[in-house]
């Protein structure tokens, strides 16, 4: 048996080593997915499936987490935007950390999942505390620019600080006087700060929190023009923001506030200045250190230079490889298609937590279009009318992990393959670029084509534009990009429905349309730039003027011809995926043959095995007769000798019968049992080996 498991494990090591030759053939969880858009110098903590639960759950600090997907173009674009809220919050970190999480990345999704999360990028407020039982009591807040984002998280701060005692007290002083103020900070407090400033100004509490780490020893206050308190530092509205020292004694000394060398500083960080300068004059604090202030701002100037040049350099790679036709496809690739609808049905729709009502509808919408019009393979489109017939049966809706549960579906011979995530045609030169998006594009191209050839003759002009725009409205997972294509969709219904060309046309201008708007953003691939389709490499009769870029240059019957025979089922390189079937029912036939020659071999030395046994089983036996023989010839022998024998007394002679009497007895009993046992042993081996 021994030999059978060897060779088994052997060839099923062997089985999975050829089986991910293709690039297509990876394992789920590739590195392909694992690129975070951040790293620990953007003082952003990088949060996976595996750190999350011991860094966010039970934390003592809240958390503000930006879940994205690495494909989403908003998410790339908003990248140094939250490396500057990041930068900006840094000093808070005694009360509120940054943390990033890519939800596109291996086992993140179900962190994600876990939290709700429905589209790209969602910024949470996690407060102090908070454990994976209670994931709900995230609070969101718009992903805007950084001083939207921070405004809102104070205001969120602000709400639970009476909770936490050791967070800074963000209610204004109004109607209270010195004495009273310093009835109410801690004895050990060495310095008291007040802030005067318009009530919805936002200086007094950032900076406040700036310096939270010393709370024991600074204690900063901010009252507002609305109160009374303030009148008493002798300003007017125009003097504010204005911040002032109180000392022991109850008299107040205002600290002027004077720009210094650093360029574009802010009231904030002006304050943060002249509070250590104070700090630093009066040497009022023990162990205070100003090197995390002083970064806040280095970081800051270094950032908006960093990212002026970040534009330069990526809009000067696309224009040296703008003429290069080393990257153009010829062909679509099956793979980009079933990794777009592996994607959208086993991570974006289950993401919406009930789909109901227009969702559900949309859906519905979707998988007929699906079933009707996609290229696909006969088990994928097996697989689609299985899917929507389940979905049919629940006209009511389900929740989004009943429908994960129903995608998951296991059939023979209705499949949608899970088991490739590389992408070909949409192949990125980074792992950020392209991808999802890209097959997405491809998908619904090759859907409006295929309407067409199905139904030349008859045909609805938006019945796939429609399915398509419902799906991106209500399941897209960036939320930008779903506005974007919202607006640019917004005359789909005012087609002209006797051009049966109509939505080959309508979705090919979309397209180059969303291509214009984003050509030379941060989110464009160096090596595939987002120049007007086809471009020349692909089709050299399209343009009716050379070099032109724009739509209304092409020859459109020119074009419609090409995108006709560029979208077709024959165009679909299904190569990748032909060879791994076949590779992998010859890998299976292989081992069925191996294991099949295994089995023979190994149930012919069982056999053997058994033989040998049985053999050794009789030899046993004759030795135990001759011994048994042997004891009978002693005991009459020696009852001969007793009844012989005159000098022993009778009561002696019984004696020694009786002891040896019982001696024999025993030995004969145990004799018997283990004969006894090893019949029986040797009977059931006998019949598994029959069996």
């Amino acid at each position: 048996m021994k030999s059978f498991f060897i060779i088994k494990y052997i060839n099923l090591i062997l089985f999975a080593i050829i089986a991910n030759i293709p690039k297509t053939v990876t394992d789920a969880s590739s590195s392909v997915n694992l690129v975070s858009l951040y790293n620990s110098n953007d003082k952003i903590t990088v949060l996976t499936s595996e750190n999350f639960s011991s860094a966010v759950n039970q934390s003592g600090t809240a958390w503000l987490i930006e879940f994205y997907a690495s494909w989403c173009g908003h998410c790339q674009s908003y990248v140094n935007t939250y490396r500057e809220i990041a930068i900006d919050t840094w000093t808070w970190k005694k009360i509120v950390r940054v943390g990033a999480l890519n939800c596109y990345a291996g086992k993140n999704e179900a962190v994600c999942r876990q939290y709700g999360i429905r589209g790209y990028p969602t910024l949470r407020l996690i407060p102090p505390g908070t454990s994976s039982y209670n994931a709900s009591k995230g609070i969101d807040i718009p992903a805007m620019n950084a001083n939207a984002v921070e405004n809102g998280l104070i205001k969120e701060l602000e709400k639970m600080h009476k909770k936490y005692k050791s967070w800074p007290y963000f209610t204004p002083v109004n109607r209270i006087t010195f004495e009273e103020i310093y009835s109410r900070i801690p004895p050990a407090v060495k310095v008291l700060l007040v802030i005067a400033e318009k009530r919805d100004d936002f200086t007094g509490r950032q900076v406040m929190l700036d310096f939270s780490q010393y709370r024991e020893q600074i204690a900063i206050c901010r009252t507002t023009t609305d109160g009374k308190l303030w009148h008493k530092f002798n300003i007017s509205l125009t003097d504010v923001p204005a911040l002032f020292v109180i000392f022991r004694n109850r008299t107040a000394q205002r600290i002027n506030i004077e720009r210094n060398n650093y360029s574009n500083i802010d009231t904030r960080n002006s304050f943060n200045n002249g509070i250590r300068s104070f700090i630093h004059r009066t040497h009022s604090i023990d162990d205070f250190d100003d090197h995390d202030l002083e970064e806040v701002i280095l970081r800051k100037n270094a950032l908006k230079n960093a990212d002026k040049n970040q534009r330069v350099t990526h809009n000067k790679t696309i224009t040296d490889d703008i003429g290069d036709n080393s990257t153009v496809h010829r062909k679509v690739n099956m793979v980009d298609l079933e990794l777009a609808l592996t994607y959208m049905f086993r991570t974006e729709v289950p993401q919406m937590k009930d789909i109901q009502g227009k969702a559900y509808d949309a859906l519905v919408q979707w998988l007929s279009v699906l079933t009707k019009y996609f290229p696909g393979r006969a088990p994928v489109m097996a697989y689609f009318q299985q899917l929507l017939s389940s979905v049919n049966e629940k006209p009511h809706g389900f929740s989004g992990s009943l429908f994960r549960d129903m995608v998951d579906m296991k059939i023979s011979n209705a499949y949608l393959p899970n088991d490739h995530v590389q992408y070909q045609h949409c192949a990125g030169s980074a792992p950020q670029y392209r991808g999802y998006p890209c097959a997405l594009w491809l998908l619904f191209h090759t859907l409006t084509v295929s309407q067409y050839q199905a139904e030349s003759q008859d045909i609805n002009v938006t019945e796939v534009l429609l399915a398509i725009k419902n799906y991106i409205k209500f399941f897209f997972g960036c939320k930008q990009c779903s506005d974007n294509f919202m607006k640019e969709t917004i005359n789909i219904t005012q087609l002209d429905s006797q051009n049966k060309h109509q939505a080959i046309i309508y979705l090919w201008k979309v397209h180059n349309s969303v291509n214009k708007r984003l050509q030379g953003q941060i989110t464009e691939d160096p090596k595939h730039p987002k120049v007007q389709f086809p471009n020349r490499y692909l089709c050299t009769t399209c343009k009716s003027i050379n070099n032109s870029q724009n739509n209304d240059d092409y020859d459109i019957s020119k074009t419609i011809d090409f995108l006709l025979d560029y979208y077709s089922r024959k165009n679909i390189d299904i190569s990748l995926i032909s060879n791994k079937s076949r590779l992998l029912e010859e890998l299976s036939t292989e081992e069925e043959r191996l294991v099949s020659t295994a089995e023979y071999k190994d149930v012919k030395l069982q056999r053997v095995a058994y033989k040998n046994e049985n053999l050794q089983h009789v030899e046993y036996r004759s030795e135990k007769l001759q011994h048994e023989e042997y004891k009978r010839e002693k005991l009459q022998h020696t009852k001969h000798k007793e009844a012989k024998s005159q000098q022993v007394g009778s009561t002696n002679s019984l004696m020694i019968i009786l002891q040896h009497s019982s001696l024999y007895v025993l030995l004969a009993s145990i004799i018997i049992i283990l004969v006894l046992f090893r019949r029986r042993f040797c009977k059931a081996k006998t019949k598994r080996y029959v069996i």
